[in-house]
């Protein structure tokens, strides 16, 4: 995946996370995952380390949660859920939770992290613009590229989980990327889901990726 994690002072400060790092789960250990449909159809942002994974019990997302072409992840035990699309591939990759990629398009893919804070909520670290902006230039952005937030939003789920969204650009000489992240935090966990396409390729697949950044939520 062309993209890189980059830890970083201010981040840390805002989200109080720990220096330990994480350990990845194996590919089957992340989810179980379930089909919704057989019709045609990046990585996350870094804010510290977190402790080892412990023991992980799952069970299957509910098929009736599915949506046609796309596929869904349900984690009873870190409490979220969320769809990619059908044909995208689950890798293993060190320091990120779950990860699902394209294996034709290499900058479509979705990522979850999760990594432990003792903020109770979002609005204690900032406004939408203050951490979308903090997370754009010290997290999601590789060292080098130019990158630009193009728009925020919020919401709230049932439970009163509060929830930020991001729209941004990352461009290097090698390629341009276009991604969407969202981010919430519940029970000492801060959890980041991205997903994104290259620019050229945006069109086709935004209204897909919203669907997977709109159907993210947390359940503890």
């Amino acid at each position: 995946m062309a993209c890189a994690t980059q830890s970083a002072s201010l981040v840390q400060q805002r989200v109080r996370v720990s220096s330990t790092k994480k350990t990845s789960k194996s590919p089957r250990a992340v989810a179980h995952v379930v089909r919704a449909s057989v019709e045609p159809t990046r990585r996350s942002a870094v804010l510290g380390g977190v402790a080892a994974a412990a023991a992980t019990v799952l069970v299957p997302a509910q098929p009736a949660l599915a949506l046609s072409g796309f596929s869904a992840v349900k984690d009873t035990r870190d409490g979220y859920q969320f769809f990619y699309p059908v044909g995208w591939q689950e890798i293993s990759v060190d320091g990120q939770d779950a990860v699902y990629k394209d294996v034709i398009e290499p900058l479509e893919s979705v990522a979850l992290n999760i990594y432990p804070t003792t903020r109770e909520s979002l609005a204690e670290v900032g406004t939408p613009d203050e951490v979308a902006n903090t997370l754009v230039a010290k997290a999601l952005a590789i060292p080098g590229a130019r990158a630009k937030v193009l728009k925020t939003a919020q919401r709230k789920d049932k439970d009163g989980h509060l929830y930020y969204a991001l729209e941004y650009v990352t461009k290097t000489n090698s390629y341009e990327r276009h991604a969407l992240t969202i981010v919430t935090i519940t029970q000492g966990k801060f959890y980041t889901l991205t997903t994104g396409s290259s620019e050229r390729r945006w069109p086709k697949m935004k209204d897909r990726l919203q669907v997977t950044i709109d159907s993210f939520n947390v359940y503890y």
